[in-house]
């Protein structure tokens, strides 16, 4: 998916802190790398340990929660935009 057609942002709930703020310094570097590369292209981690793995886990799940909210999100608008405007292309 290009960067123009994703979700600009995913949310970063306390939870999350709390579950980053359990691992060493390392294990949280590696997870926040992980989950980056996850949002911004979509790569799956091969290389966590089993806690970072837990970790990764489940903030992946807001990841992924944050680009189904965005497709509803454009798929809602459309439809809206179609009702609105009979279905003309501009």
């Amino acid at each position: 998916m290009s960067r123009e057609k994703r979700p600009a942002y995913f949310r970063f709930f306390l939870e999350a802190c709390d579950l980053i703020s359990i691992l060493d310094v390392e294990s949280a570097g590696r997870v926040i790398q992980a989950v980056s590369a996850y949002f911004s292209d979509n790569i799956e981690p091969r290389d966590l340990s089993k806690n970072e793995r837990t970790v990764f886990n489940r903030l992946g799940r807001d990841v992924d929660k944050s680009f189904s909210d965005y497709e509803a999100a454009v798929t809602y608008g459309k439809q809206g935009a179609d009702k609105r405007h009979g279905g003309r292309k501009s």
